[in-house]
């Protein structure tokens, strides 16, 4: 595709902070492949160090998304580095039917990482498990499908963005592998491989959305948007804009793959929440407390009480972070205490069946109980 004829307004210096790295990665600009293996470079040495789990930054870095990733630089083992990827299996295998699911997790290590490779062509740093490379493919001498292809000025259909890591589409173009997770539509052909990504049942309607941080950026629309998962919010961005821009995206339920937050909806942090919590309740104090019924009551405080939960990664690769600790029946936890860190254990789900799980560790929430 050529590049745009550039308006005044698309050629102003760029004055946000969040876009001025992305400058020269607009598809709009004439492609410039040194800019695009800079910026890969830049990205591999950030946490989460991998191009398809950047979707979910944001969310880590203030959620905790992933502590074992967090500001951390990873370590090599072997001769090469490992981390738990942030992306759960289930976001690569949405099926038109939730009995469709098959949620084996190709190229993990038993501890739940997997190695990251890097392209020795663009620099795009992957998870293997991310991006579908086999351990034997995983080598110093490894490139990724659209460097194999020389498909160098091939962008991605789903946005308008350059640079990070890439597949086929099975129309002859090409996908992120973050936008394909993130629109719900997109469907990944062979699992294991993350590729070719289907795109034709991506619906018309996204690809005329107009994207709120790069519409100002280039006068076509261009790729196809997601939005604000809170009701009828109407925000639409690209997932690549989204995420560069620092849009909260994390992991949400089947069939839903991506939960997204945009900042109008966006709540105070982790950190803001608990050092408002500082300021402890006492009973018989009045509050407005949030009803499961949506809304809100003034009520009093009747007492406090700290509640122990469990949080675990299943080998389907979900997690859950609320299980009480009887929940886990292959040990007595009331009586011994929380398994160590990594050590597997059973979980007995809401649907009464029995999951295996790694426990990954405990948490003590501060309950109260309220009366109007």
């Amino acid at each position: 595709e050529a590049s745009e004829q550039l308006t005044p307004e698309e050629e102003a210096e760029e004055t946000e902070a969040w876009a001025k790295p992305l400058s020269q990665l607009w598809q709009n600009r004439p492609p410039n492949f040194e800019a695009e293996k800079e910026y890969n470079r830049t990205m591999a040495q950030q946490s989460p160090y991998c191009a398809v789990c950047m979707l979910f930054q944001t969310y880590q870095a203030e959620c905790g998304g992933n502590s074992q990733n967090s500001g951390v630089t990873p370590a090599a083992v072997d001769g090469k580095i490992r981390t738990k990827p942030l992306i759960p299996e289930m976001c690569f295998t949405t099926t038109g039917c939730s009995t469709d699911l098959n949620l084996s997790t190709p190229y993990l290590e038993e501890d739940g990482t997997s190695v990251l490779i890097t392209c020795k062509n663009c620099h795009v740093c992957v998870h293997a498990s991310c991006y579908g490379v086999s351990p034997e493919k995983a080598t110093e001498d490894w490139m990724c499908s659209r460097c194999t292809e020389n498909a160098l000025e091939e962008d991605c259909c789903l946005c308008s963005l350059r640079g990070g890591a890439l597949q086929r589409a099975n129309d002859d173009k090409w996908v992120h592998v973050m936008c394909a997770v993130a629109v719900l539509e997109a469907k990944f052909v062979s699992i294991a491989e993350r590729s070719p990504v289907d795109v034709g049942k991506i619906p018309l309607q996204r690809f005329r959305l107009k994207c709120i941080f790069c519409k100002k950026r280039r006068k076509r629309i261009a790729g196809c948007c997601v939005q604000c998962s809170h009701g009828r919010c109407p925000t639409s961005f690209h997932v690549s804009c989204a995420q560069a821009a620092g849009v909260m995206m994390q992991p949400d339920d089947w069939p839903f793959v991506v939960f997204i937050t945009c900042f109008r909806h966006k709540t105070p942090s982790q950190a803001e929440r608990a050092k408002a919590a500082l300021q402890d309740l006492s009973p018989g104090q009045i509050v407005i407390s949030k009803h499961k019924n949506g809304r809100f009551y003034q009520c009093e405080v009747v007492s406090l009480a700290k509640e122990t939960f469990y949080e675990v990664n299943f080998d389907d690769g979900s997690f859950s972070d609320n299980l009480y600790p009887e929940d886990i029946v292959s040990r007595d936890c009331l009586q011994l205490g929380p398994p160590a860190e990594g050590e597997v254990v059973q979980v007995r789900w809401t649907d009464g069946q029995v999951y295996g799980a790694k426990f990954v560790t405990s948490h003590a929430i501060q309950m109260y109980q309220v009366q109007n």
